[in-house]
């Protein structure tokens, strides 16, 4: 049996520097099968608008506008920027309720305002679709792609570590279209597990698999424009990292939320080019609170996020 929830979504005409709107909502169950993921690292339910510019991607999840964010890496669009022309969204799992570590199907069917399947989409960064896989408690994370299928349906397994609930944001073009992400919920089987706190860290300094990355954040500063810097070094030699690998296009990427899952930025370097020792993005945290930010790089062939918890003033 399959439930089903329908969401239309504007459609929104672009800004000066290449603008997309990220507009959430959505959560709908279903039937499928099996399943498979990609890097999976760490894991994601309801509606809402979203602001940024160039290429740097917004979103709120309470139906309010979210603030605008930094240049040189984000889309954006107001309210005001929509056309008539809508988007029809249908999530489906398989299973609807999957048992911890259990693969489940995630299908994405895009319609037009018609009932036409969506068929057409740009690639962006390597791929035509990005999805980002949250637990409630930001302690799992996931960035996987869904395999375009064809008649405007994207699929892809995954495997949820920890019971509970986990958010879902889906990023991609139509063609002609300018970007959207829209989001959706599921909950795991069993009994929810103990949540770990969200607090911020003491110190913007990590260490994994014999590489340390330090963060620097220009301001904390809510509402206007942030350089996160991020520095990678040899844990035992204290030697500067100078052979980062592309991943997915560019020297690195990062996923921005807040504490409750409501604001979404997903954040592109300010320069695609570069192999270490620092990669630079530029954002804006939207409004005051707790935000947990991943990086995202790769090195010898290999993906590794690197996780850190700041507070927005």
């Amino acid at each position: 049996m399959m439930a089903k929830e329908w969401v239309s979504v504007n459609k929104y005409r672009k800004g000066t520097t290449a603008a997309a709107i990220i507009l959430l909502g959505l959560l709908a169950t279903g039937c499928g099968s099996a399943s498979k993921d990609e890097h999976a690292q760490h894991a994601a339910s309801n509606q809402a608008k979203a602001n940024d510019e160039h290429r740097n991607h917004s979103a709120s999840g309470d139906a309010s506008t979210a603030g605008n964010q930094g240049e040189h890496s984000g889309h954006g669009a107001s309210d005001e920027e929509a056309t008539a022309a809508d988007v029809r969204l249908e999530w489906r799992y398989s299973p609807e309720r999957p048992e911890l570590g259990e693969k489940t199907k995630v299908e994405l069917f895009l319609y037009d305002s018609g009932g036409k399947p969506i068929e057409k989409y740009d690639v962006n960064h390597e791929k035509l679709m990005h999805l980002i896989v949250v637990s409630e408690d930001m302690s799992e994370f996931m960035h996987i792609h869904p395999d375009y299928v064809g008649k405007g349906k994207f699929e892809v397994h995954a495997a949820f570590p920890k019971s509970g609930s986990y958010k879902l944001f889906a990023d991609f073009i139509p063609t002609g279209s300018s970007q959207l992400t829209v989001t959706s919920t599921i909950k795991t089987a069993g009994s929810k597990e103990a949540e770990i706190p969200v607090v911020k860290d003491e110190e913007l300094a990590k260490s994994l698999e014999g590489v340390k990355v330090t963060l620097d954040v220009s301001t904390f500063k809510s509402g206007v424009d942030v350089d996160l810097t991020f520095t990678l070094s040899d844990e035992k030699t204290k030697e500067p990292i100078t052979d980062l690998e592309p991943y997915l296009g560019a020297i690195g990427h990062v996923v921005i939320l807040n504490k409750d899952l409501s604001r979404y930025l997903h954040v592109h370097p300010t320069d695609d080019n570069g192999s270490g020792p620092t990669a630079q993005f530029s954002t804006s945290f939207p409004e005051p609170g707790i935000y947990k930010i991943w990086g995202q790089f790769q090195r010898g062939g290999k993906t590794f996020i690197v996780p850190f918890t700041v507070e927005a003033e």
